[in-house]
């Protein structure tokens, strides 16, 4: 049994390997070793696929949910099973979800944790789009953004800005489409946060890792914890808090994103937070929890913090 996404498939990781290999004429997948748990294959991605000794572990345990998850000791490469299919048949992602269907049985998975379709679609249709010349009425800058280490680049690629009064720090807010949704407000003196009544808690920043095709994402609670991270180099979401919604994970679980980076706050919600994430979240991407220094979040961390941190996954 192998699970991917919503789809229980019955049948076996070696029966699929010997499969690949077979509709490859033995180009990929030449030898197969079993060895605790996994299966030894000659890797795709390493050598022009003629490597002599199999060095590519792929999880055959039909107990896991990391079954059919592949990793390759010797060049790094990781995924899921769909992934590995796709390489070997040189056939796209959603081509290889068909070829499994095509070769097996399977059936759909009941997950009484996630809520059904009709609520992502209940969500859209009952969104407030903003016309983005609203926008304009906040275009300034603050000395309030640069205390908290944004730089002018970020600023204005993400369209901060501040009330005219100069009293509140403005985050336009997107959904995953890239329809204005919301316009947040951060208070400059004390920590008020003003989030749009009618605005779905969606995620900030996801619609430009989409736009940019990003596969590695990092996962901050924040606003300013988020854009941080890209002033960085690394290109995050904020979800609003610790909190994940099971709206939040829909969205994400619809993605073609690959792998996460947790970033949450090193206190009981944000450890709380993150467990959540990792229940709700697909089966077929990779999850790598970083446990932020005690009292501290991405947003004041500095550069070196935050790079020593990811550098030690």
């Amino acid at each position: 049994m192998i699970k991917i996404h919503n789809l229980i498939f019955h049948t076996t990781v070696e029966t699929i390997l010997q499969l690949i290999r077979t509709e490859t004429n033995g180009e990929y997948l030449k030898k197969q070793n079993r060895s605790a748990g996994n299966i030894m294959v000659t890797c795709p991605f390493h050598g022009d696929h003629n490597e002599n000794h199999p060095s590519c572990g792929v999880i055959s345990d039909s107990t896991s949910s990391m079954n059919g998850v592949y990793n390759c000791f010797t060049c790094g490469a990781k995924g899921s099973i769909i992934d590995l299919i796709s390489v070997c048949l040189r056939i796209d992602y959603s081509s290889a979800m068909v070829w499994m269907k095509n070769h097996f049985a399977y059936s759909k998975e009941v997950k009484e944790d996630l809520l059904p379709e009709i609520t992502l679609e209940k969500e859209k249709e009952d969104k407030v789009i903003l016309d983005e010349s609203i926008l304009d009425e906040y275009s300034y800058f603050h000395p309030y953004m640069f205390e908290r280490g944004l730089t002018e680049e970020v600023i204005r690629k993400f369209r901060i800005g501040c009330t005219p009064e100069g009293d509140y720090i403005t985050f336009p807010c997107w959904d995953e489409d890239n329809n204005l949704i919301g316009i947040c407000k951060r208070s400059v003196e004390g920590k008020e946060f003003i989030l749009p009544k009618n605005m779905p808690k969606s995620i900030y920043l996801l619609n430009f890792i989409l736009k940019e095709n990003i596969s590695t994402v990092y996962v901050c609670e924040g606003q300013f914890d988020a854009l941080k991270m890209w002033v960085y180099g690394y290109p995050a979401i904020a979800l609003f808090g610790a909190g994940t919604s099971k709206y939040q994970m829909q969205i994400l679980n619809s993605t073609g994103i690959r792998n996460y980076i947790l970033m949450y706050d090193n206190d009981q919600a944000g450890r709380k937070g993150a467990l959540r994430f990792k229940n709700l979240i697909r089966k077929d991407v990779f999850v790598t929890d970083i446990i932020m220094p005690q009292g501290k979040d991405c947003g004041d961390c500095t550069k070196q913090e935050i790079d020593n941190l990811l550098n030690n996954i």
